[in-house]
Formats: structure tokens, sequence, C-alpha cells
């Protein structure tokens, strides 16, 4: 980013008027190119919502000021200007570009409590899936298997599983990205103990501090996989019901 771009960005940040609120959701982006007559459609991720505008993850750099239409949520389309950009991440989506995205007109604040609440039950959402997870109770390192995974939290089948309200670090691998990710969590509840019937031993866990690039990197692998999950093709193949599935490596 050159001088110039960045006093842009912080004129722009110095001028908001509106709070922006976290929501982590599918967007789709229509880039309103000069000179084109069709429009270039990216899908991205929000990191953020407000009435004023949002801030969100592409998998490309735009270049400022360019005119842009976001759909959030099957409202309408909102016409917006990129008015900044960040330094590109590493993601589930390869690499992914913040962007930070003014609307040419305030939308109605009801439709940010829908994004919000959207948002917040997303987070709630689990999808199956087999996952190699490390997590260190008390200093000690233990191993399990994820059974289910969501921006909320993840449940980990494990012959040990730590008492409710235990503090532990998760480390685990999610397809495509390089890094592991490392996620602060509490121990919601547990089960398999005191011989329940059918029953598998482990415990759910509950995410705590989960950063933007961490509950973006989920919340888009949750989505291909329920997304994969809903598909006829695969449902035809498996013959409807499925269970955990090894996520492919």
């Amino acid at each position: 980013m050159t001088r110039h771009e960045g006093s842009r960005v912080a004129r722009y940040k110095n001028k908001r008027r509106w709070p922006r609120f976290v929501a982590y959701l599918p967007v789709q982006c229509a880039v309103l190119e000069p000179g084109r007559a069709d429009h270039r459609q990216l899908a991205g991720t929000t990191l953020n919502v407000g009435v004023g505008g949002i801030a969100l993850l592409l998998g490309e750099t735009l270049p400022l000021g360019i005119p842009i239409v976001v759909t959030l949520c099957r409202d309408e389309p909102i016409r917006g200007h990129v008015v900044w950009t960040d330094r590109r991440m590493m993601t589930f989506l390869k690499t992914a570009v913040p962007h930070g995205v003014a609307f040419e007109n305030p939308v109605d604040a009801s439709w940010v409590q829908k994004w919000v609440s959207q948002g917040s039950r997303r987070a709630h959402v689990r999808a199956p899936v087999l996952l190699d997870v490390e997590f260190t109770p008390a200093g000690a390192s233990a191993h399990g298997t994820c059974f289910n995974l969501g921006q909320g939290g993840m449940f980990i089948a494990t012959e040990h599983p730590s008492p409710p309200g235990t503090e532990i670090t998760l480390r685990f691998a999610l397809p495509s990205v390089a890094a592991p990710r490392l996620v602060r969590a509490r121990v919601a509840w547990i089960s398999g103990q005191d011989a329940e019937a059918g029953a598998v031993t482990g415990m759910g866990v509950q995410f705590l501090d989960l950063n933007a690039m961490d509950a973006a990197v989920i919340g888009t692998f949750v989505d291909r996989l329920r997304l994969e999950a809903s598909a006829p093709e695969a449902s035809r193949r498996l013959g409807g019901a499925r269970g955990p599935r090894r996520a492919p490596r």
C-alpha cells in the first residue's frame, strides 16, 4: 500500500459514523470494472458488518475506489466502493485479502440486525467430519478425533476427556491450509461416562476468543462440507444417510 493509499484509509476510518458488528457470513460480490459489460463475480466472507459498510475477505486484491455490488443473506444487492485493503493472508481459500467496502447509501438497521443474527446462528452450525486433534490439558499433550466442527466449537472423541470447565489449547489441521490452527477452548460437557448407553466417550468444547481469520477459515470449511453433504449426487452415491467424513488431505 502506498503512502497516499494509506492516508485514504486513515481518513476513511476516522470518518466512520456507524458502529460495526462482528459477523462471519458468506457474501457474493459483483465487481463493476470500467469498460466491461459483464460483471466479474467473487465469493467472500464478511468479517464485520454495519449500516455504512462491511469488511470482508476476498481471494484477490481489488483496486481502491472500484465500484462493487454485495449481496448478503439473500437481501437486495447493495452498491458500494472499496475504500481500503490490507495484506494478503493464508486461509482455507489458499490466500485471502481483507477489504473495506463503504455503501453508497446506508442500509436499514434491521438488515444489520438480521446479518448479526445470521452470523450468531452460523457459529453454532456443525458439520460432521473426522479430524485429528491434539489438546493440552494442564500442560500435558493428549490426542483425540473431532467428530463435528463449527465456528463455535467441536466434539472430540477421546478416552480421557477433561472435566467440564477446563481450559485447553487445541491444535488441528484443515485441508489445504498450510499452518495448523491453534485455538483456545473450554470443555463444556463430557459424554460416555457412567456407562451411558451408546454414547461416544469424549467432550464438547467451546472455542474462546476465536480470531477473525480462524473464524473465517472454519466457517468456509464447514460451509463446504455442508454443501457437499446436501448435493443430490452425493446423496445418491451414499444412499442418503451419512456419518462423519474423514476430511481430505
